[in-house]
């Protein structure tokens, strides 16, 4: 089967459409890939240079809008495997814990942990433990 392909740019409506391609590609176990198309060509007839500019912003949108659809499907990505391998080995806990980058903020921030383990625990039945 192929990949679930998802045309996203970006507001509340995208990222409904977002999770709904997520679970899709999940539920299949395919590729997932994000596509945004921008054309700034309506202002070309009237500015050739406002066009390049808009270009140039319009490309740089667009790559910042996909790294954040995609960061959200490896999070739904990440916590679908875990999820599996707890059910595969019948485990009774999980110890995790919550990175943090090199200026020090955490990766994982801590309502999505616990959004995270409320998941794992509703759906595995698992007892979490976050080590900060």
């Amino acid at each position: 089967m192929g990949p679930v392909v998802c045309i996203t740019r970006g507001g509340e409506a995208s990222h409904r459409t977002q999770e709904r391609a997520i679970a899709l590609a999940c539920k299949r176990r395919v590729a997932l890939i994000f596509l945004f198309v921008a054309d700034p060509g309506f202002v070309k007839p009237v500015d050739e240079e406002l066009a390049a500019a808009l270009a140039d912003e319009l490309e740089h949108l667009g790559n910042q809008l996909l790294c954040i659809a995609r960061s959200h499907a490896r999070e739904h990505n990440v916590g679908r495997t875990i999820e599996d391998f707890l059910r595969e080995v019948n485990a009774s806990a999980l110890v995790l814990g919550v990175p943090h980058t090199s200026l020090g903020a955490q990766v994982f921030a801590s309502y999505k942990a616990s959004q995270f383990v409320q998941e794992l625990h509703s759906t595995v039945g698992v007892e979490v433990f976050i080590v900060d």
